[in-house]
């Protein structure tokens, strides 16, 4: 059972569902259909531009169901973006995504 739940960890694959840039923040929603029974995000930054000045998320909310994670990301209010990307640590392993527009 140990090496199954390693696998879906080592495989995690954040897929982006949303985002938006209202209220005065930046709110992306994405999933993982490999999330396993744990799912821990930490060091979550947005990469807006293709200058690479990162922005820490102010909150990261992570729910797990049936296997799969949603996890809502929130940032300062950004106003330029070009080919944005979010780099972030999964269970401790680094991943990174595009973010969806």
């Amino acid at each position: 059972m140990l090496a199954l739940l390693f696998s879906l960890v080592v495989n995690a694959k954040p897929q982006c569902q949303g985002f938006n840039n209202y209220n005065d923040k930046v709110t992306i929603v994405f999933t993982d259909d490999n999330a396993g029974e744990q799912y821990t995000v930490t060091d979550v930054k947005l990469i807006p531009t293709w200058r690479g000045q990162e922005y820490q998320a102010t909150s990261v909310k992570a729910t797990v169901k049936d296997g799969v994670a949603t996890v809502t990301l929130v940032f300062p209010h950004i106003t330029q973006f070009s080919n944005p990307k979010v780099t972030l640590r999964i269970n401790g392993k680094k991943k990174s995504f595009k973010v969806c527009q």
